[in-house]
């Protein structure tokens, strides 16, 4: 009596090498984009008709790194979870969590400079304290 489920895959020696060539690739972009300073980033080449000057984009540090964090944990639940060959429920789960999940974060986000004049006060009257 055989143990395996109707309609076992197994994924290609090709495929699963490329998904990690992938993720390798993935994460040396990681890398690469948090070495490299957006403060004064040259907007001007990537949108000359807009822009003529440098401006501070380190905003998109986050949602860049979040993005590439994502397509990656698509990549290993898709290939290597075999996602693909499953039912249509467990992709809906995923998505599911991956919507609830942009949610919180989005909303944590969105609360994080709230209380910046307070720590901005905080410490410039702790620092006011230490130099007398």
């Amino acid at each position: 009596m055989s143990h395996e489920a109707p309609g076992h895959h197994i994924s290609s020696p090709q495929l699963l090498w490329a998904t990690f060539a992938a993720l390798v690739a993935l994460t040396l972009l990681t890398v690469a984009v948090s070495t490299v300073s957006l403060k004064d980033f040259p907007v001007q080449y990537v949108l000359p008709m807009v822009y003529d000057h440098p401006m501070d984009v380190s905003w998109l540090d986050m949602p860049i790194t979040l993005g590439i964090a994502t397509v990656k944990a698509l990549l290993v639940a898709v290939i290597f979870m075999h996602l693909q060959h499953d039912k249509l429920f467990n992709s809906a789960i995923l998505i599911g969590a991956m919507v609830f999940l942009v949610l919180f974060l989005g909303m944590t986000v969105l609360d994080s400079h709230e209380y910046d004049p307070q720590i901005d006060s905080y410490q410039q009257d702790r620092a006011a304290e230490a130099n007398p």
